[in-house]
């Protein structure tokens, strides 16, 4: 199973949290669906578009770490349960 770099998710935490960003942060990951999150190719593309977004560079290697590490997440967006997840993610506390 993949793993995050911790380094890099410090950084998209602190700059998803501002408010300059939030809104279109929260437009990004709740428009994906747990189909999508289940497609390589969509997850880097999601990467791509929050890393694009939040002006951090993502390395191929780190896109594809962070890609496989997603897809064994099993989230749905969708779902008001798995939204509350993933705000904890972001936020740190999980």
């Amino acid at each position: 199973m993949s793993t995050i770099d911790p380094r890099l998710m410090q950084t998209f935490r602190s700059k998803m949290k501002h408010p300059k960003h939030f809104h279109n942060v929260c437009q990004i990951l709740f428009r994906q669906r747990r189909q999508d999150l289940k497609h390589y190719g969509k997850c880097c593309s999601m990467i791509d578009e929050l890393s694009q977004c939040l002006n951090v560079p993502v390395s191929p290697k780190q896109r594809d770490q962070h890609a496989q590490w997603l897809m064994n997440c099993c989230v749905d967006p969708q779902n008001k349960n798995h939204r509350r997840d993933m705000w904890q993610m972001v936020s740190g506390r999980r």
